[in-house]
This record gives C-alpha cells, sequence and structure tokens, in this order.
C-alpha cells in the first residue's frame, strides 16, 4: 500500500458530516489525525458561526490518484460503478489504439529495416552481382531464389574473384543446375504399375498421357498397357483419349468411380502391366471437387505412382499454389507440359527447388509421342537466356541420371506421330 504523510482538512458542520464528505470523496483511504471546532464570521462575536474541522491523511495514495480521476469527470453524481466501466472501455480503447500504433511502427520499421539492408547491400554489392540479379530476373526466378544466390556469391566469393564475370555467371549456372532433382524413375515390376496424372485444366494432361503411352509402347514389345479417362465432365477429352487408343492400339476406356478402376484392374485376365489415368482438370483452389477426385483414385490394393502437371508458362506463384493444392494425391514428380510455349524457365525452377521436388518429364509440342522428353538438368539450363552456356562442361557434370525411364533409343525412327 502507498501511504501518504501529507495532510489534509475538511470542513462541516459536524464531525459526522465531515466524515461523510471524507468518504465521498476516497472510500476509506483515510486516517483522521485530529478534529477541532473552529469558528467563523460575525462582527463582535454577533453572526459568528461553529464548524468541525477534521484533520486526516490518505492510507493509499493510488487510490487518491482514482478518487482524483472520478472527480475530473466533474460534478455529475455518476455511481462509482458506472465510472469505472467507462474507465474501462476508455482504457481499453487506449491500448488497442496503442497496439494499432506499435504494428504500424512495427510494420515501418520492418520496410525501413529492408530499405537499408538494400541501401547496404547495394552499396557493397559488385556490378557482377548487380548484372547477375539482372539476369536471373529476366529469367524469372523468385526474388527469394535471387536472393539465395547473390548471398551465396557473397560468401563464396572475394571482391577481386567477383571481378572475373565469366567465372562468376559459370558458377551461378552449376548452383542452378545442382537445385534441379531430376526422377523419370517409373516401377514397372510391381503389376499392375497404375499412373495417374494430376493437375488443373488446359495443362495438357490427356495428350501427354497419350504420349507416355505411346513410348511405353515402343520401348517394350510385349507391355500390356490400358489408358482410363475419369475426365466424365469433358466429353471432348474421353474421344480424344479414346481417338489416341484407336491410333496406338491401346484399349481405352472410361471410369466414374473407384470401383470401376478396380474392375478395369482385373478385367484383362491378369495380363494388364501398365493402367495410366487422365484426370478432371481443376482449379487448385476447387478443395471439395479435388477431394472427390482423390476419393475415386483410391483404388483398393494399387499404389499408384502419381505426377503433377502444369505449364512451363505459369508464374511463380500459381505454381506454388498448385504444387500446395495438390500435394494431398502424394505425386512423386512434376510433368512440365508446352515447355516451347515459353523463353523462361526460371520460375519453374525456383519453386521446385523451394518445394524440393523433381522433374520426370518434359513436353515441348502436341505431336505424340515424340514431343515428350525425360527431363534433363541440361534442358533446363540451355534455357536460360542471357548466360553463357559451356554445354561440354555441364554435361560432363550433369550426366545422364540413371532414374530416367527406359524407352526404346530408336523411338523417333520407329514411332509413328499422330
Amino acid at each position: 500500500m502507498n501511504s501518504s504523510s501529507e495532510a489534509y482538512t475538511e470542513k462541516g458542520s459536524s464531525y459526522e458530516e465531515c466524515v461523510s464528505k471524507i468518504r465521498e470523496k476516497y472510500g476509506r483511504n483515510y486516517n483522521i489525525i485530529g478534529r477541532r471546532e473552529v469558528s467563523s464570521g460575525g462582527f463582535f462575536g454577533i453572526g459568528k458561526k461553529n464548524f468541525m474541522e477534521i484533520t486526516y491523511t490518505l492510507t493509499d495514495m493510488n487510490a487518491y490518484q482514482e478518487s482524483r480521476e472520478q472527480l475530473s469527470f466533474g460534478a455529475d453524481r455518476t455511481p462509482m460503478s458506472e465510472k469505472e466501466k467507462i474507465l474501462a472501455k476508455a482504457k481499453e480503447a487506449s491500448l488497442e489504439k496503442q497496439r494499432e500504433q506499435m504494428n504500424s511502427i512495427q510494420k515501418q520499421l520492418e520496410l525501413m529495416n529492408d530499405k537499408l539492408s538494400n541501401l547496404s547491400t547495394e552499396a557493397d554489392v559488385s556490378p557482377t552481382i548487380r548484372k547477375i540479379e539482372e539476369m536471373l530476373e529476366d529469367n524469372e526466378f523468385t526474388p527469394s531464389y535471387i536472393r539465395k544466390m547473390t548471398d551465396r556469391l557473397r560468401s563464396e566469393f572475394s571482391i577481386d574473384a567477383l571481378e572475373d564475370f565469366d567465372s562468376v555467371q559459370n558458377r551461378v549456372v552449376e548452383w542452378i543446375g545442382q537445385d534441379i532433382t531430376i526422377d523419370s524413375s517409373i516401377d514397372l515390376e510391381k503389376r499392375p504399375t497404375v499412373l495417374i496424372l494430376v493437375g488443373p485444366t488446359g495443362v495438357g494432361k490427356t495428350t501427354t498421357v497419350a504420349k507416355l503411352a505411346a513410348r511405353f509402347k515402343l520401348g517394350y514389345k510385349n507391355l500390356f498397357l490400358r489408358m482410363v479417362s475419369i475426365d466424365r465432365f469433358r466429353i471432348a477429352a474421353q474421344e480424344q483419349l479414346e481417338t489416341y487408343g484407336k491410333h496406338l492400339e491401346i484399349p481405352t476406356t472410361s471410369a466414374e468411380t473407384d470401383e470401376d478402376i478396380q474392375k478395369l484392374l482385373s478385367i484383362d485376365g491378369g495380363r494388364l502391366d501398365l493402367m495410366l489415368i487422365d484426370t478432371i482438370g481443376y482449379s487448385p483452389h476447387d478443395y471439395e471437387s479435388l477431394g472427390k477426385m482423390r476419393k475415386i483414385l483410391e483404388v483398393s490394393g494399387a499404389k499408384p505412382e502419381v505426377f503433377l502437371v502444369f505449364s512451363a508458362s505459369t508464374k511463380a506463384s500459381d505454381i506454388k499454389d498448385i504444387m500446395r493444392n495438390y500435394e494431398p494425391f502424394d505425386y512423386k514428380a512434376v510433368i512440365v507440359t508446352k515447355y516451347d510455349e515459353t523463353n523462361h524457365i526460371g520460375n519453374v525452377v525456383s519453386i521446385l527447388s523451394e518445394k524440393n521436388k523433381p522433374v520426370a518429364f518434359i513436353s515441348a509440342g502436341q505431336r505424340v509421342p515424340r514431343d515428350m522428353e525425360n527431363a534433363t538438368v541440361i534442358r533446363f539450363l540451355m534455357k536460360l537466356t542471357d548466360f553463357k552456356i559451356d554445354r561440354e562442361s555441364l554435361e560432363n557434370k550433369f550426366s545422364a541420371l540413371p532414374t530416367e525411364m527406359a524407352v526404346a533409343k530408336n523411338e523417333n525412327n520407329n514411332g509413328s506421330e499422330l
């Protein structure tokens, strides 16, 4: 308790009136230390009035301050409990305003720090690093990926070494190559193998299914395949896949439920080696439809290999959304389509590196099966613009991976185009 030794006085017509006045102001936070009768007024004793004067101290200064705040409301007689409510609301509003101000200040500080960081970085960045940043931006790498590269340059190159631009840009190309993971492996030992292609609408899943089927048919003479479409909403997609099936002499059917797929797995008398499933193209934000499709693809006894398909020209933020929202399908790798429709591939490399996902195949055209290839690091690096690419050196560093799908070496000579 915070007491005060300062004495105060209160006057009244009686002792009781004085005490009542003190209590009205301070409650019971007082201590009476003296009292006396006093008189005032009158002339030669005529008209004189007697008063009681009480001397007291406050026992709790905090209560005294609160009392002063309450009295500052004016001469109204609002009950103390109502005043307390008003004070509490005012205090809460004040705290909320303070929090808003603090958040605003915090954001301003973050912006200032970013600007100071950029200014600091610009102050000590060499022309070589600035040029590399520009080249990466032109290739549509994400800002976070570019920061990773420039931070690594500052860490691993001395100021003098940064003067050698050719050496620096060669190292950056190597680092980009190291961030690209390839996995085109498909396990054909488990029979039947089920391959499922998922992805948003318009990325070319149906054509990609046909290309994969054609490559397997050309690469394995005695492989028994079947193509299946579960895209019951797009009749054109089913008809397109059936047309491919006729030309490739591969049985093609449609399915609407997991029971349908289960029947198709056993319909060929146990001869089926590989089933390729073309799925419905949903928006990555259509969670309800994606959930229903996932249920259809949960085939009892089958452990499908799922590939996520998206277009090379998709912007980085959309690729990130697509990959995140298709994660429930547990896709093993991605297939990049329409590779020929863009001049920049930094968006794809950046997000694949961030998500730590491999790329399996690249599709660069409509011809079946010719415009389909196993993804390679070299293929991506050759897509970089402005960088000087030493292909021979890069091929020595990033040789063909043993995980690539085995297909006939002479498929271009033996395979027909559709």
